[in-house]
């Protein structure tokens, strides 16, 4: 019995340090013709790409020649996989992002 409780422990251990090679990362380029708020962040115009992967409650975005910022939020699951990617608003404040191909889009703080 002690012998395979050493084999189901490494076991354990090898699938806990693969499961970051399970995340995916998503990416958006998105172009803002006006300001536009996400979470407490203010974008001013321009062209950004935006970043998440589905481990993490966060949203890196960068502008080009830019430093890469993060986001917090949420990840909601959505009815459906989104067909294309989208980016909702309300007024000029990002509401949510969701990403093509999955079932879950991120809504920030």
């Amino acid at each position: 019995m002690r012998f395979r409780m050493k084999y189901y422990l490494a076991g354990l251990a090898v699938l806990t340090m693969t499961m970051s090679v399970w995340a995916r990362t998503y990416k958006e380029s998105l172009v803002l013709d006006k300001n536009t708020a996400i979470g407490s962040a203010q974008l001013k115009p321009g062209s950004y790409e935006l970043t998440a992967d589905d481990t993490k409650k966060e949203l890196k975005y960068h502008a080009e020649g830019q430093n890469h910022r993060d986001c917090a939020g949420a990840v909601v699951k959505i009815p459906q996989k989104a067909q294309v990617s989208l980016v909702d608003s309300d007024g000029d404040k990002i509401t949510q992002v969701q990403f093509s191909g999955i079932d879950q889009a991120f809504q920030p703080l």
